[in-house]
């Protein structure tokens, strides 16, 4: 893989993420071709139950051709 690609990955990447924290979400982890995100957490009540629906921590990650996927993670094992 040339560095020109992994440049494209990263910035494909980058974009992504800044899009998402900007809706809401907080980024866990990241490496240069991968994250996960997780939704910012609200402590009313109310937004609870608005928020049912949110999709919980998501796995992004970028193909060699610099498109972004997201797919629901694995849960946080206790």
């Amino acid at each position: 893989m040339t560095e020109a690609n992994e440049t494209l990955r990263r910035d494909a990447l980058t974009a992504f993420l800044e899009t998402r924290v900007g809706e809401g979400f907080t980024i866990e982890s990241r490496t240069p071709t991968q994250a996960i995100l997780v939704p910012k957490r609200s402590w009313s009540l109310l937004a609870r139950f608005r928020r049912a629906d949110s999709p919980g921590r998501q796995v992004v990650q970028v193909d060699v051709d610099g498109e972004v996927t997201m797919s629901p993670a694995e849960p946080l094992r206790s």
